[in-house]
């Protein structure tokens, strides 16, 4: 349920700390958007827009039946969203468990080191800090550049947390 690549925030088009009042009125915009009598409407003029241009209307009538699929498919995800967001406790349920599979996807790490406390190696333009398992933390200038700040251990799975600011 939120292994999916878009959340019901992204659905909706809002950001994960709109108020109840600005997801309504978010999910009322995008169910009018793609009610299936509008949709109906923008297909019977595509149709006869295409029928103009071409003769092959077996073809019109798969491109039809997919993009009403398609639309479907978004008004239910639409209305899924809006489920769950419109009442806080579920709306908390799911921010909770969407919080906790952003940090499995970012990973957990171990430990937060700050960049001036790591060796810099000019060489290789790079910083480097040891690993309880003996291993290194490597991570080079054009990776902090990038914004870069979570780094794996060159040995073992653990993660570090670089704390720094880039200057401009």
């Amino acid at each position: 349920m939120y292994t999916t690549s878009y959340s019901h925030y992204d659905i909706l088009e809002i950001s994960e700390n709109a108020s109840i009042e600005e997801i309504k009125q978010k999910f009322q915009k995008l169910l009018l958007h793609h009610h299936p009598d509008k949709f109906q409407q923008f297909q019977q003029f595509q149709q006869k827009s295409l029928l103009k241009a071409t003769t092959n209307n077996k073809s019109d009538e798969i491109s039809n039946v997919t993009n009403s699929k398609v639309n479907d498919d978004k008004i239910n995800k639409i209305l899924e969203a809006w489920h769950v967001l419109r009442d806080p406790e579920s709306r908390k349920i799911y921010d909770n468990n969407l919080r906790a599979e952003k940090i499995k996807q970012d990973g957990i790490f171990n430990a937060e080191v700050d960049l001036d406390d790591m060796e810099y190696n000019e060489d290789m333009k790079s910083y480097s800090v040891s690993c309880r398992c003996d291993g290194l933390y490597i991570i080079s200038e054009d990776d902090l550049d990038q914004g870069a700040s979570i780094i794996g251990c060159m040995n073992c799975s653990l993660k570090i947390k670089i704390l720094y600011e880039i200057i401009e």
